[in-house]
């Protein structure tokens, strides 16, 4: 890249050619330099921009690039809304129902919709769960019945983000698909992109080719719903309706109770630049490998259990059947807990999941369901109970006197039900046994007094369940089926003296 310096050098080189001039550029006459330095200057601003142009299909240092590639590869940024948590009491002497997609209001003036309806008798308490997200409904009319027809999206002034969009018209709803993978001619079907300056479109299909073109006239309805991003509510917050539909609303109390989500805000201009290099990563059409627990998962991240299996795993457990091909199980448990599930008390006396009838799903599994078929039809998914069985474990440990023996039952406890609990991570993925290996080391690395001096762990885990692997089993150490008891020992450390 050459600099305002090479420019000037060059000017230098070539002003005794002009023997009228150049004692004027010696003596520094500015109506003689000026130009010459600005013509330098703007020079050496095109050649910074060459130079940064030759990388720049490489580099990709430039936010316009970023953008333009992220609209190449159909990356749309967009932003996440937080999930919560309310407790309700009613105050009033007459029960109350509150519907699903009322609008809340918490403390800061953020809007909240509803997410799962309840009602609340008289002087109890209830809780729901709301999305941060507020919804904005448009009208368009198609002008011209055009191939691939777009239509562009507000941009909105309050600093709030895209999070979700719905398309309908007189016929009813359009269902989203990504770049129209899996798409036949006639089906209502709409894809979102933005471009290199970050405007969103809802675009149409081509007739008799992918999708459908809306007819010239038609009405399109557009929701759309903002939200937040990443927030962040104490608990016991104020919540209040936007509006009140009947005088019992005014007798119930909402508070924050739990942020079960708490949102994400659109990627940044840096992570974007580094997101667009793994199409594994933004590309969710695929179901690599056949994971659709991964599926499932990523569009219901709050599920407390989920376990999805193939009909291989199923007769590996309960043998082969004309009914298993082509069938992928699922057992699972929303944040609400209002789905069937049984309990196994003895491993010795297992008990078997039993299968859930059509009419029986609730709407949590039906979602569920049209997710898996949306990324792959071929499939029939069947849904089962989850079985829960508690995993017996006792722990006895020996401490120095210098550590309280209560204390360190506490912390034992503590550990022990974070990392094999009922809210594990480990745990709410199906079948699972702690190794002792894992258990030792984990104790001995959280709890200091488990690793000085003389003290000692014993750790006895119930295994007498099946070794087979039952795929709807949802195991995990409660606080009930966890016994620890912790004595206290002298001990002498080695010590010269003089």
């Amino acid at each position: 890249m050459l600099t305002k310096a090479d420019f000037m050098q060059a000017v230098q080189d070539s002003i005794a050619t002009y023997p009228s001039i150049a004692p004027l550029y010696q003596a520094g006459d500015p109506r003689i330099l000026q130009h010459l330095e600005a013509i330098a200057t703007m020079l050496a601003m095109v050649s910074a921009q060459l130079e940064t142009a030759m990388a720049e299909p490489f580099e990709k240092v430039r936010d316009a690039t970023v953008l333009a590639d992220a609209a190449m590869r159909g990356i749309v940024r967009q932003a996440r809304p937080a999930r919560v948590r309310l407790s309700i009491i009613n105050q009033g002497d007459l029960p109350c129902l509150i519907e699903s997609g009322r609008t809340l209001m918490d403390s800061s003036g953020l809007l909240y919709q509803v997410a799962t309806p309840v009602s609340i008798p008289a002087g109890e308490t209830a809780t729901l769960e709301a999305l941060q997200q507020r919804q904005v409904t448009l009208k368009h009319t198609v002008q011209h019945s055009l191939p691939f027809y777009a239509i562009e999206l507000p941009i909105t002034n309050d600093g709030a983000d895209l999070c979700a969009i719905a398309v309908s018209d007189q016929e009813g709803e359009f269902c989203y698909r990504d770049r129209y993978v899996n798409t036949l001619s006639g089906e209502r079907v709409f894809h979102v992109e933005a471009d290199d300056r970050q405007r969103v479109y809802v675009r149409f299909g081509l007739a008799e080719v992918v999708g459908v073109a809306p007819p010239e006239g038609s009405t399109i309805t557009l929701t759309l719903s903002y939200c937040a991003g990443e927030i962040n509510l104490a608990f016991g917050s104020p919540f209040a309706f936007e509006y009140l539909r009947s005088p019992l609303e005014a007798g119930l109390s909402l508070q924050m109770d739990a942020l079960l989500l708490p949102g994400q805000n659109p990627i940044s201009m840096s992570v974007l630049r580094d997101l667009a290099r793994y199409p594994s990563v933004y590309d969710d059409n695929a179901v690599f490998l056949g994971e659709f627990d991964f599926l499932v998962r990523r569009h219901f991240p709050t599920l407390p259990f989920l376990a999805i299996w193939n009909e291989a795993a199923e007769e590996r457990v309960r043998g082969a059947s004309l009914d298993h091909i082509n069938v992928l199980f699922v057992a699972c448990l929303s944040s609400m807990g209002n789905e069937q599930v049984l309990i196994e008390v003895d491993p010795q006396d297992p008990v078997h999941p039993l299968f859930i009838a059509e009419e029986n799903l609730t709407a949590t599994q039906r979602d569920i369901r049209h997710c898996i078929l949306q990324a792959d039809d071929s499939y029939k998914v069947r849904f089962v109970t989850p079985v829960r069985s508690a995993i017996v474990m006792a722990i006895h440990a020996r401490a120095a006197t210098a550590y309280v023996a209560s204390d360190v039952r506490e912390q034992i406890i503590e550990v022990i039900l974070q990392t094999f609990g009922e809210q594990a991570a480990a745990s709410r993925r199906g079948y699972h046994r702690p190794l002792y290996q894992r258990v030792y080391a984990l104790l001995r690395e959280k709890i200091p007094a488990l690793s000085a001096g003389e003290a000692d762990l014993t750790v006895q885990i119930n295994t007498a369940d099946s070794l087979s692997h039952r795929p709807e089993m949802w195991r995990y150490v409660s606080a009930d089926s966890l016994t620890v008891s912790v004595e206290t020992i002298n001990t002498v450390t080695p010590s010269w003296r003089s």
